[in-house]
This record gives structure tokens, sequence and C-alpha cells, in this order.
């Protein structure tokens, strides 16, 4: 999930000799005048925010929103809101804050104004993992998403999501029993049966719970299967699913190709990010990289702003992320170009698709030969290496472990590669 991190503590000083109504009046004027961002996106709200003795108070429905969360209940002065998995419970006029199972005491009490609960800044850092920063009446507050919050890699989801890890097993489509999900030791010394659902796919494992797709349908589950639960119907048709965060990005239409939305794990707040036919999506570092019909790309914000294009041409797909750089097969040849859409250059004239990246390693089917043999590229020097003489497809990489499916046996495979 994302990285809690504690954010400074805001507090505004106000020094000053005259007398307490004199500093209540300059609270009120400095309180008129703070305006609130989140994400660099300035906030309306129909309740302004307040100073307190010395403490900055904001509106807490509008933020939450924006931070990914959502308000599940309010009564009794008692506030509950969800965040990806976690519960958190505030009550106005109370500093106490549990969230799951912990108590935290807050600076100061939530206050009820106009129908409005105004929280103190603090609780954006402890609570909502947003850094703060406030000065001349201007309050920042940033949100900071690691690698470690997505589902599955842009790679394996790329090939299928057919598999995903944690520490200890590996969760799969199971080939040879019509795609239902199991999961296997590292070690292979267990292996078990999770889900009698078949030819899943878009495998997402965020905390203890595993998110695939099956018979059009998102569902989600614990790790062992119990608590199976329908997400979202897409209705008819293959779709793209990525969690990374509190959120989850997909397809859905009744074309090949199909517009794009996301919406919260819960599979409420479904929001239409791109109305175009989308072919892929890349979600990394606060940006979703898609194709259009696999002949546009283009990059955005994750909730749909700023979108700006990076490429036309024919055939633009198995676009990979790595840094400050984009991997992708471009009419047939494998491309690189930088996250702003400089810099376009070819580093293989292989015809490279299924393609998923470990370390400083490219791996990859080449459609040039028939066969479609397994290759690695070095992503430093740019040389190539054959790696099986077997047809690839669906190149799914976990730690130093690569699977791919062999058509003409009809079974996937399993090669050591080396770690990232």
């Amino acid at each position: 999930m994302k990285k809690w991190l504690i954010g400074m503590l805001v507090c505004t000083c106000l020094i000053g000799s005259g007398s307490s109504f004199a500093v209540a009046t300059a609270e009120a004027q400095a309180a008129a005048a703070i305006t609130v961002t989140v994400n660099d996106r300035l906030i309306d709200f129909d309740t302004k925010p307040m100073i307190d003795h010395g403490i900055v108070f904001v509106p807490l429905r509008f933020i939450v929103n924006e931070l990914g969360g959502q308000i599940a209940g309010s009564s009794n002065n008692e506030v509950i809101i969800t965040k990806g998995t976690k519960t958190i419970s505030m009550k106005v006029g109370s500093k106490k804050i549990t969230i799951d199972d912990k108590e935290l005491e807050l600076q100061a009490a939530p206050k009820l104004i106009n129908g409005r609960t105004l929280v103190p800044l603090r609780v954006l850092s402890e609570v909502f993992g947003a850094t703060v920063h406030y000065e001349n009446h201007q309050v920042h507050i940033h949100t900071v998403t690691e690698e470690t919050t997505r589902g599955n890699s842009i790679g394996n989801l790329n090939n299928g999501g057919w598999y995903v890890s944690d520490q200890e097993w590996i969760y799969y489509n199971n080939q040879n029993d019509s795609g239902r999900l199991y999961k296997e030791k590292y070690d292979n010394s267990e292996n078990q049966l999770v889900s009698d659902d078949k030819y899943i796919g878009a495998l997402n494992l965020v905390g203890k719970q595993l998110y695939y797709t099956s018979d059009n349908k998102l569902f989600k589950c614990d790790i062992d299967g119990a608590n199976r639960t329908l997400v979202h119907d897409f209705g008819l048709g293959a779709n793209l699913v990525s969690i990374v965060g509190d959120w989850i990005y997909y397809t859905q239409g009744t074309y090949m190709y199909k517009p794009l939305y996301r919406m919260k794990l819960d599979g409420t707040a479904r929001e239409l990010l791109v109305n175009y036919q989308v072919s892929s999506i890349a979600v990394t570092n606060g940006k979703i990289y898609y194709t259009i019909e696999a002949q546009k790309l283009f990059v955005m914000d994750t909730d749909g702003r700023n979108k700006k294009k990076l490429l036309t041409g024919n055939y633009i797909t198995w676009v990979e992320v790595k840094g400050q750089s984009l991997y992708f097969n471009y009419k047939g040849k494998l491309y690189t170009m930088h996250t702003d859409g400089t810099a376009l250059t070819q580093i293989s004239d292989l015809d490279a698709r299924n393609i998923n990246i470990q370390g400083d390693r490219l791996y990859f089917s080449n459609y040039s030969e028939y066969s479609k043999k397994l290759y690695r590229l070095n992503l430093l020097d740019h040389t190539t290496q054959k790696l099986s003489e077997d047809k690839v497809y669906y190149v799914h990489i976990l730690n130093k472990k690569l699977f791919f499916y062999n058509p003409d046996i009809r079974v996937v495979e399993e090669i050591e590669i080396e770690g990232a």
C-alpha cells in the first residue's frame, strides 16, 4: 500500500501583544485568505479553512476525495473514512482518532462548522499518507505513491496478468486446470487451489487480497480464496486492469479497444478518464502512459488531467516503463524514448513483443522469427541473447523466475533468470 509519511506539524505562529480580540481578528483575516492545493490542484470549498489558536483547520470531505479516500459513514458527529484497506474513525470534539485498531491523539479536536467537519492539517499527514506544507496562507498537500503500491508489474499485466506473488507464494492461472486460480510456494513445496473461477487474468495483489478477472467480471478474494466478492461487471470483452495505490484503472466497452476508467478498490467512485479506444495502459509514478488503437501514445495524470501526445505512428504496443524511459514496439522494431516524449531511439531491429523488464534486462518474444523464440536485451549496451528454442507467448517475471506459455505443447514453462 502507500507509504504512510509523517508530514510536518503545521501551525501558524501568531505574535503580538494585543488583546485576545485582536488575535482572533488576525486569525479570521488569515483564514479568509487561505488557499489549499492537493497535488497542485486548487480545491474550492463551500466552508472555508480556518485558524484556531494557531492551528490551521481544513474541511475534511473535499480533501479525503482528492487523497483517494472515501467517507463511508457520518452520524452522531462521528466520521468513518476508508482508504485502501485502512479504516479511520474520528469524532467531532474529540482528540482521539482510531486507525484500524490503533488509537492516536490529535493535536486538536475536529470541529463542525456549517455542517462540515474541519480537521487539523496534521491529520492529513498522519492518516492520509500526505506531506503538508503551509506558508503565507497557502497549504500545499502532496501524496507520494511508490512502486510497492502496485498490484502487479506493468510487464506482467501487459502479458495478461497470469502471475503475481508475495514473499512466500506465487498466485497464478493454472493452464492445466482451465485457467483456475492456484497458489504455489516459491520452493514448490505446496500447491493449492484458490478459486474455481476459470480463465482468470489481470491478477493484482493488494495487501492480503487478490483481484482478478474471470467471465468478463472483476472479482476479489482473500489470498486463501475466502470472501470472494464481485467488484465490477464489465459486460463483455477482454479488459485491461491495473491497480496502483487506491485506484483500479480499467477499460470497458463493446469494441476490441475500449474507453479508460478508474474506480476505488471497492468498485465505487467510477470516473471516465479517456473516451477513446485505449489499446494499452502503463500506470506508474502518478502518470498513465496509454495508446489509442495502437497508433498514438499519450501520457496523462492518473486523474485524467494534463493529457499530452508523445508519439503518432503505425503499431505502438507493449509499452513498458523503467525510470525516466519508455520501451515499446514501434512499427515492428524495438524503441525507447524519454517519458516526456523526447529522444526517440531505435535500440533493436527485432520485432519485440510480449515485452517484460527485470532490472537492466528486457525480455521479449522475437516475432521477427516465425518460431517466436525468447530473447533478452541488455538495456545498457543493447546487446541481445537468445534464451530458448521454444515458441514464447505471455512472458511473466517474478524475481528470478520467468514464466512463458508455449503454444506448441500448450503448457507454461519456467526458467531461472537474473534477479532484479
